[in-house]
């Protein structure tokens, strides 16, 4: 039978839970930011956010295979 690294499940939780309870600051602050910006600058900016929340997706795929590729 397949054991589960506890600490690992933890870990992505912490992860996820600081990650995810700072996003509104992340998007506050950007949005902020792209008042006073124009043209392609606002438009990079706008897309922080984005790759923000694309990293924490890309952390909890990374634990899953590293889980997976255990068993």
């Amino acid at each position: 039978m397949a054991t589960i690294n506890i600490r690992s499940i933890i870990g992505v939780l912490v992860v996820l839970i600081v990650g995810l309870s700072v996003t509104p600051i992340v998007i506050d602050t950007v949005s902020s930011a792209a008042a006073s910006m124009t043209g392609s600058a606002k438009t990079m900016v706008n897309l922080i956010p984005l790759f923000y929340v694309i990293a924490l997706l890309l952390a909890v795929i990374y634990w899953a295979v590293g889980q997976a590729k255990e068993k």
